[in-house]
């Protein structure tokens, strides 16, 4: 019996049963007796418990209950420490060296230098040209001036040639091209009334014009000169 009961619910099924099985005899034999000093069989029964069963299997887990409300936001932990800075990195090595570059063109040679001495004077046969004009009142002297850029060595002797005059041969050139031979200063009048006197010196010279036959109450005149050192 106890073979086919121990196959069919195994050792905690027996177990169970066997303590169901005393527990009926119990509750009978109290039942009966209960005329008679039922009291004490009643505790009897009481104080003899039967054995407690093995803990059953644990059953499968239950469904994932509801997600809870998200919790406050912590509090802001305090700034990390600064880390050490990193030692220096390992320096390349050179780069190489870059190509030549190509030689520059050879520039062009400058014109000779100037043929002016070093005493600061017009050289013997190197001739200055430059412009003369004056302008004022019949009534009075009219003066004008000319400059030479380099002075001479000294003053050369000066010659005048009027508007539509013949050149000469000290003064061959013209108003549009004046010339001088060597030691002269050449006054060429290109318009209006040639001066009366010219006083030449080292550095220049000075043109007067004295009188006039000119009915017009001014004088004027424009012309160009030329002056070779001697």
């Amino acid at each position: 019996m106890f073979s086919t009961l121990r196959t069919r619910f195994g050792i905690p099924g027996v177990i169970s049963v066997i303590a169901l099985v005393f527990a009926m005899f119990g509750g009978a034999y109290a039942a009966s007796n209960s005329g008679s000093g039922g009291g004490k069989a009643t505790a009897s029964a009481k104080a003899k418990k039967g054995p407690r069963g093995p803990k059953g299997a644990t059953g499968p887990a239950g469904p994932a209950g509801a997600q809870g409300p998200a919790g406050p936001a912590g509090a802001k932990g305090d700034a990390g420490a600064n880390g050490s800075n990193g030692a220096a990195g390992v320096t390349g090595p050179a780069g190489p060296k870059g190509a030549t570059g190509a030689t520059g063109a050879t520039g062009a040679t400058g014109p000779a230098g100037s043929p002016w001495t070093a005493g600061g004077v017009l050289p013997s046969g190197e001739t200055e040209t430059g412009a003369w004009s004056y302008g004022g009142s019949k009534e009075s002297l009219i003066f004008s001036s000319i400059s030479f850029n380099i002075p001479l060595a000294e003053a050369p002797t000066a010659e005048t040639i009027p508007a539509q005059g013949a050149p000469t041969a000290n003064c061959p050139g013209t108003a549009e091209i004046p010339t001088a031979e060597p030691g002269f200063l050449c006054v060429y009048v290109d318009n209006g009334p040639a001066p009366d006197n010219v006083a030449p010196h080292a550095f220049g010279a000075t043109l007067i014009k004295i009188d006039s036959s000119t009915p017009a109450n001014v004088e004027a005149a424009v012309g160009s000169f030329a002056v070779t050192a001697e």
